[in-house]
């Protein structure tokens, strides 16, 4: 009965924040500078990737149609590994609009669903290894409502609640069975927190920067008071980005720097500090999801971006990091590297990445959407 009441809520604050902000939202972005423009951008998707087998579906995006500067974007996806991707977007301003602008409000509304029945989990710790490797079904439900605001053209402060339900279940090999079968024998638990971002960002674009610097500061925070009915944790999040324009206009040399540690009383599974995989926040692409997971990571990102012909990118990357249960147990003999290569499509409103990355275990192949940073 608590935990109802507790979700209760939260879709109340939910509903009354949507109504209440959508509407002064659509104002106040008919005072933005002009930068809009009308666009549609689908794109079907048939890929293959190392963590979700074989992929179809297809993404599309619009912006503007509703002549206030918002943008919609829908993407429908399952996999041959199980995987059931579907997410919903509204944005307002778009992201792309109110880059490097100055705006009294911006709302985000996201509503994912994502089921994974072969996830992984390799254990805590730098030293985890391959054998430790346990199967198991994730599922996630997340409802998502960010409000920002553009002080100035490089400056934006966001606070974002996540209602999310979380849910373990099928454990089906692996060391770590008995960990996932305590997990899935609580059922689905409702695991919201409260995000605070703060960003500074010279970059010239959201979706294709090529000059500029970003440097973001976030702080994900979990507990009673945020609506948790029994998880609690603080994550902080520093991450530096920058962009450099090197043998002509299109030519990118881009880079990143990551460190984040959480703490806590009770932590999920899967929101401890992760380095493995395509994930922006995670990408070591030689490497699978949630390869190396603990309380602390450092992650650095090198790429150099380059024009093919026509819509059509590569790029040349490194990736390096490590994890740790606290800063006075670092080691950087623990420090894992992959290098690899990619092709990029470029949308009017997005890009497509598929990336191969190659390390000391073996091979990885990605598709997302959007650069890695």
């Amino acid at each position: 009965m608590e935990m109802r009441w507790k979700e209760g809520l939260a879709f109340a604050v939910f509903l009354i924040s949507l109504f209440i902000f959508c509407f002064s939202v659509m104002a106040a972005a008919d005072n933005i500078p002009d930068k809009s423009y009308r666009s549609f951008s689908p794109l079907p998707i048939l890929m293959y990737d190392n963590d979700i087998g074989l992929g179809y579906g297809g993404k599309v995006k619009f912006v503007d149609y509703l002549k206030k500067k918002e943008s919609f974007d829908l993407i429908l996806f399952n996999s041959s590994k199980g995987e059931r991707w579907y997410v919903f977007t509204f944005s307002i301003p778009d992201f792309e609009i109110r880059q490097n602008r100055t705006y009294p409000v911006s709302l985000d509304f996201k509503i994912e669903y994502d089921k994974f029945l072969k996830y992984t989990f390799y254990g805590l710790g730098p030293d985890s290894t391959e054998d430790d490797r346990t199967v198991l079904t994730h599922e996630t439900m997340n409802i998502a409502l960010t409000l920002g605001r553009g002080f100035l053209p490089t400056l934006v402060v966001e606070a974002t609640y996540n209602a999310r339900w979380l849910k373990y279940s099928n454990p089906q090999e692996g060391p770590y069975q008995d960990v996932i079968e305590e997990l899935a024998g609580q059922g689905r638990k409702f695991a919201p927190f409260l995000s605070l971002l703060l960003r500074y960002d010279t970059s010239n674009s959201q979706i294709h920067p090529t000059r500029g610097v970003r440097l973001i500061f976030r702080d994900d925070l979990a507990g009673k008071l945020i609506g948790s009915s029994g998880y609690s944790f603080n994550r902080l999040t520093g991450d530096f980005r920058f962009y450099k324009a090197i043998f002509g206009a299109t030519d990118v040399l881009a880079g990143r720097a990551l460190i984040q540690y959480i703490s806590g009383s009770d932590i999920p599974l899967f929101d401890y500090s992760a380095l493995g995989g395509g994930n922006t926040m995670a990408a070591m692409r030689g490497y699978p999801l949630n390869r190396f997971l603990d309380k602390g990571k450092f992650l650095m990102n090198v790429e150099y971006r380059f024009p093919i012909i026509w819509r059509l990118g590569g790029n040349i990357f490194i990736d390096a990091g490590t994890v740790w249960p606290s800063l006075g147990e670092v080691r950087l003999s623990r420090v894992r590297c992959d290098g690899g290569i990619g092709l990029r499509f470029y949308l009017a409103d997005f890009c497509a990445r598929v990336d191969v990355g190659f390390s000391r275990e073996g091979t990885g192949i990605y598709f997302e959407f959007g650069h890695i940073f």
